[in-house]
């Protein structure tokens, strides 16, 4: 049986933002942050994936408290960390090569 609670957090979340010009976009879906079922049950992988101008890649979503982001693997192996902040402001930054794009974002 299935019931629809009006007022419910949704499920999931779509993060559009802008970092100097750059769109960047990607969904975090909050029921891979459930807990397991049972204590045998193996860790689950959180994926994203993130769209960043003409590139697409998987990242693993953050959800921490009204913090969003992504971190992962980015073009060409380098390390990526994407940061939204409650209020909206964002900051990019891709590790090896030693890039920081900071901008503004929009949870739907």
């Amino acid at each position: 049986m299935f019931f629809l609670a009006f007022g419910a957090p949704a499920m999931a979340e779509t993060i559009t933002c802008d970092l100097q010009g750059t769109p960047v976009n990607f969904t975090i879906d909050r029921t891979q942050f459930a807990p397991a079922h049972n204590a045998g049950e193996p860790p689950r992988r959180k994926v994203t994936m993130v769209r960043m101008g003409e590139a697409q890649f998987p990242a693993e979503p953050i959800l921490m408290g009204d913090v969003r982001g992504f971190w992962g693997e980015g073009l060409s192996g380098s390390n990526v960390m994407f940061v939204v902040q409650p209020d909206g402001s964002a900051v990019f930054t891709d590790m090896r090569a030693g890039q920081r794009l900071a901008g503004q974002c929009e949870i739907q």
